[in-house]
């Protein structure tokens, strides 16, 4: 999930290039048709036993010859640091408590940032020569900062039973990993989360308006005449995450992936937030929460660790919405998630859809004297896809992964699968903590203070120029 507040600037890095199509085929297995059910989650199993072929599973595929790891070699002692997501803490304290068990000598020392800390804490220790050994950060960051920066060690793929990076790229569908690559291919991570963007709607605030959860809104204008009837109702219709500058650069990426705006131009050497189509995507955010009203900026939560409180308490009708969000609100507000349905993202051309992807990706800190071990526990890590499937709802883009057991028990599959196949890496560009800085003020002098889109994004047009040229 989207954790930190923006860290310190990096070197120049090239956009990348254009997006792979991937394809995630949904595999029902048995499950009920999702026509038949379109609006309900599906049942859903948890694993809540550490199971004993888990143990086995890490001890015969996580040791090594000599002295790292068994009863007899050396201590160990290995760092992990990530931000604050509670589903994701739990599996990843069990996970750490199985490989200690089979490894003795290995010791992890697991740290979980609050989340509007992270970025600038992790990018700090880790220019600074020091931070953990094993790091789980966003594709943003790994490709505009971690990467130029040479932060990171190149990917080992023995430690996956792998002979070449190859032969491990083979495993994932293709173009997930291009998130944790250099300008020059090499690979420096592997997925822990791999999300698409869709939207969810609180099916009984929908039968509160008078309006019908099987017919849900399929472009932003009808968010607008859905959101006034929802606010009618008593509820706030709709709204976006006010976070820290990540959040309001990704929600409004979403939106030019749509209109067919951009952050930067095509080479990346000055912005494109001036263009119409960029101005555009702003004004839609503008239109919807100043002119429609189907929200309120002020009201919203800032609960970093709960991004999407509104909706999860109750309160907020519709909301863009990732997988691992879903998990959460099924723990947190089981009420809420019974009349949960997540539904495809509104377009602003429903015949042309687009969409958004990120990923979070295990990686290694170059400065670190145990990266051969590191490696070992990201790749058991990665072993244990189907239980992170099941107990967070994070996917690990393996191909195939969609008919696992773990998949069919998947609420809205084919929902998630349509995003996918629609959806492409954020850009990135010279300095871009400086440029997202710029995005998250322009989006506020036009939300909070209603200065007109095309004035405040040529306002940040001028800082992101500056940055990008620096």
């Amino acid at each position: 999930m989207p954790a930190a507040s923006d860290p310190p600037a990096g070197p120049p890095a090239e956009p990348p290039g254009p997006a792979t199509r991937l394809i995630f085929r949904a595999a029902p297995r048995g499950r009920p048709d999702e026509s038949e059910q379109p609006m309900s989650a599906r049942p859903r199993t948890r694993t809540v036993l550490i199971p004993a072929l888990a143990l086995l599973a890490v001890a015969a595929g996580c040791g090594s010859d000599g002295d790292s790891t068994g009863d007899g070699g050396d201590q160990i002692e290995l760092t992990y640091w990530t931000h604050t997501h509670p589903p994701m803490t739990e599996l990843n304290k069990q996970l750490i408590a199985e490989y200690e068990e089979a490894n003795p000598n290995v010791t992890i020392t697991y740290e979980t940032i609050p989340n509007n800390d992270f970025g600038t804490k992790m990018l700090t220790s880790l220019s600074n020569g020091s931070g953990p050994d094993i790091i789980n950060m966003d594709d943003s960051a790994l490709r505009g900062e971690y990467i130029p920066k040479q932060l990171l060690a190149p990917i080992e793929p023995s430690a996956f039973g792998a002979e070449s990076v190859e032969e491990l790229e083979a495993l994932y569908v293709d173009g997930t990993l291009d998130g944790a690559k250099g300008d020059d291919g090499t690979l420096y991570g592997v997925p822990s989360e791999f999300n698409a963007t869709a939207f969810a709607i609180n099916t009984q605030h929908f039968a509160e308006a008078g309006l019908d959860p099987a017919n849900p809104p399929a472009t932003w204008d009808d968010v607008s005449e859905y959101g006034q009837q929802l606010v009618a109702a008593g509820h706030e219709g709709f709204n976006f995450v006010y976070l820290h500058a990540g959040w309001y650069t990704q929600q409004l990426q979403t939106l030019l992936n749509e209109t067919g705006g951009s952050i930067l131009n095509d080479d990346g050497t000055a912005s494109a937030l001036t263009e119409p189509k960029s101005v555009e995507a702003l004004q839609i955010w503008h239109d919807l929460i100043r002119e429609d009203e189907v929200g309120n900026a002020d009201t919203a939560s800032r609960e970093a660790t709960s991004p999407f409180e509104d909706f999860a308490s109750g309160r907020r009708s519709m909301t863009m919405i990732y997988p691992w969000a879903v998990e959460q609100i099924a723990q947190d507000n089981p009420e809420t998630f019974e009349n949960l349905a997540v539904v495809p993202l509104p377009q602003v051309d429903p015949a042309n859809p687009s969409g958004r992807w990120y990923g979070y990706y295990f990686a290694v800190n170059k400065a670190s004297e145990q990266q051969e071990e590191a490696w070992k526990f990201i790749e058991y890590m990665t072993s244990q896809h189907d239980r992170w499937l099941t107990d967070v709802n994070f996917v690990q883009p393996l191909k195939d992964w969609e008919q696992s057991e773990a998949a069919a028990n998947i609420p809205f599959l084919e929902v998630w699968s349509q995003a996918y196949q629609q959806g492409k890496f954020d850009e990135v560009g010279p300095h871009w903590s400086e440029v997202q800085d710029a995005i998250k003020a322009a989006v506020e002098r036009s939300i909070f203070d209603g200065q007109p889109p095309a004035e405040s994004l040529e306002e940040a047009s001028e800082s992101v120029d500056q940055s990008v040229t620096s």
